[in-house]
């Protein structure tokens, strides 16, 4: 069949197609709405499409850019940990410098999460008698330079091609009677050959469930749940006492998931991501989140647990065992300006929610979610302390 004849989706792409696709993918990480490794994995997507339809699938969710996006002032991220520890995980915002000093503590920054709005990155790490771990997507171009004084660095980054148009992540390291240490991960998440018994991992989708309602695409409904200020409370707690604290919620929380029908797309640091077969489903499970978490809280001494929820439903690609699409980075946005104890749900989510009247929303907040031109509503979910919902109430 002559090309002309064929659907465009299915009409064949060369190089220069594949690198417009990769430049628009290269502006749309300097703006923050893709992270580093979602940049990479669509980079290495568009690096072997053969078609046209597979090329527009990688840019199809991405809103255009505006004018503040592109000319948004590059912040500078700190850390610091003095004997304590101090973490930068999950969906973070980079600019082109980055700073860490550890004096008889730890540092952690990965940059699989990052939203990275510069073209080179420079951090610059100081480690006294402490340590700095830094963690790179595969396929990311790293240096490191510097001067250890009775100290180490090192860098074990595996060799693979540099993906074009990535940013470039130069590392000044300065390690007295301490470490630096710069290592890539794959982008893919692996499963442990032994977790730890202590932290179950998420429950399997077994047929028959009620997990099996979950689509494996089209219209899902995305809850994103974050926990309030877990840097503050590893810097209050210190490493091993915050990982506690994580562990137990994790493990609240993974038991709600499978409770309420939900499949665990992915967790990173103390964010997770989760997918419903329906918004009331994924209501239930945010409230019941709140509502066990509250109770912990209210029984304890210790650091309370607490938790921003955001909530959206629409249609997304599934990748894997991950989800895509602008459905999910909504989801993400909502959870972002959702406060200390809230469910923030968007106006799709929360009009597929009210069927069943058995859930009250404050009046409609507008917001400007960041990566989006236009404003969008969203309602706060109220609730209160009570016992769980029914699961099986759809």
């Amino acid at each position: 069949m002559p090309q002309s004849d064929l659907p465009e989706r299915a009409i064949r792409v060369s190089d220069p197609d594949r690198d417009a696709v990769v430049e628009r993918l290269k502006d749309r990480i300097a703006d923050g709405t893709l992270s580093l490794e979602e940049f990479a994995e669509r980079v290495d997507r568009a690096l072997v499409a053969r078609s046209r339809g597979e090329l527009d699938a990688l840019v199809v969710d991405l809103p255009a850019a505006t004018a503040a996006q592109r000319s948004r002032r590059s912040p500078t991220h700190r850390l610091l940990a003095v004997m304590s520890g101090a973490q930068t995980k999950g969906r973070w915002v980079c600019g082109a410098r980055v700073s860490a000093l550890a004096v008889m503590g730890g540092c952690e920054i990965d940059f699989r999460g990052a939203e990275i709005a510069a073209s080179e990155v420079h951090v610059t790490a100081v480690a006294v008698m402490g340590g700095i771990d830094i963690v790179v997507p595969e396929g990311i171009a790293v240096s490191m330079d510097g001067l250890p004084v009775m100290g180490g660095r090192s860098m074990k980054v595996k060799d693979v091609p540099i993906l074009p148009g990535s940013p470039r992540i130069h590392v000044h390291a300065y390690a007295i009677m301490g470490g630096v240490s710069i290592r890539s991960r794959a982008r893919k998440p692996e499963v442990a050959a032994s977790p730890e018994p202590a932290e179950p991992a998420a429950a399997a989708i077994l047929p028959g469930t009620v997990a099996e309602t979950v689509p494996l695409d089209g219209t899902v409904t995305i809850m994103f749940s974050d926990i309030c200020d877990y840097s503050g409370i590893t810097d209050r707690l210190g490493d091993e006492r915050a990982h506690e604290l994580l562990r137990e919620h994790n493990t609240i929380l993974r038991g709600l998931i499978q409770e309420y029908g939900g499949r665990e797309v992915k967790a990173s640091g103390d964010g997770f991501m989760v997918a419903f077969g329906g918004a009331a489903r994924a209501l239930r499970c945010a409230i019941g989140l709140q509502r066990a978490l509250s109770d912990r809280n209210a029984t304890t001494d210790g650091e309370p647990i607490r938790v921003h929820i955001g909530v959206h439903a629409g249609d997304v690609v599934r990748d894997g065992d991950d989800y895509l699409g602008g459905a999910v980075i909504i989801a993400s946005r909502l959870v972002d300006v959702a406060g200390p104890d809230e469910i923030l749900v968007s106006s799709v989510a929360r009009d597929l929610a009210g069927g069943s009247r058995e859930f009250d929303f404050e009046p409609a907040r507008t917001l400007a979610l960041k990566g989006f031109a236009e404003t969008r509503n969203a309602h706060p979910v109220r609730w209160r302390p009570g016992p769980r919902l029914v699961p099986d109430a759809v």
